[in-house]
């Protein structure tokens, strides 16, 4: 068993896989108080043979390994948002959409038109609840691409894709709902649940929600900066 730094928290478990163990190296650290403990038991990897034939025991361990972490994270003022999440001046940009919407070409574009522009997760960043402000924080459970820093960074907004013509507008709490719940992970256990919906009335209540129709040029990233900024 090993003790990673993630989203701020402590979490400890073990990998049986290389997969789990390289994307996790860079989140290691030295201490030892665990606050959250994570495992996949044999019956978990039966299962999933069962049910998903073409994946590897690796890649079932670590798509596992990160569902279980984002379940947990719900206890610690957390939760996921399937969004890929841009960090610029210190503050963090996230865009979300459905998966082949665009929204990683879309914060690829970031990189190209502001130089110091990184991105924090590609795929799910956890948000964090921390000091009163919302984070958005890089994982080792980052997509197919591996695309992370072990950093966290205030978000400034939370940004809705799909293709169209260049134009955006904010959205209110009530039209943010919706969108929101379907980009991130709604657990079974009735307990976890009742959490996520605390969570997603206190992040529309905090952080400013925006809607956006874009393509794949430099004026959409200007466009979605200037709105949101």
């Amino acid at each position: 068993m090993a003790v990673y730094k993630i989203a701020g928290l402590n979490v400890e478990y073990a990998c049986r896989f290389d997969l789990l163990k390289q994307r996790s190296e860079k989140y290691l650290c030295d201490e030892t108080d665990a606050r959250i403990n994570l495992s996949l038991d044999e019956n978990y990897f039966s299962s999933r043979r069962k049910k998903f034939s073409t994946l590897s025991d690796s890649e079932i361990e670590y798509i596992g390994m990160g569902a279980a972490f984002y379940k947990e994270l719900l206890r610690f003022e957390g939760m996921l948002l399937h969004a890929s999440a841009v960090e610029l001046d210190g503050e963090a940009y996230l865009f979300s959409a459905p998966s082949g919407t665009g929204k990683s070409t879309h914060t690829e574009g970031w990189l190209k038109a502001f130089d110091k522009a990184q991105i924090i997760n590609d795929d799910k960043p956890a948000i964090r609840k921390v000091d009163g402000s919302y984070f958005a924080f890089g994982t080792p459970f980052s997509g197919k691409h591996d695309i992370s820093l072990n950093k966290g960074y205030p978000i400034k907004g939370i940004c809705f894709l799909d293709r169209g013509n260049n134009e955006i507008k904010k959205l209110t709490a009530q039209q943010a709902m919706t969108p929101l719940f379907n980009q991130t992970i709604r657990p079974d256990d009735e307990s976890k649940m009742d959490l996520l919906c605390e969570r997603v009335e206190d992040l529309l209540a905090n952080v400013s929600f925006y809607a956006m129709l874009c393509d794949t040029s430099e004026k959409a990233v200007k466009m979605a900066y200037d709105m949101m900024k």
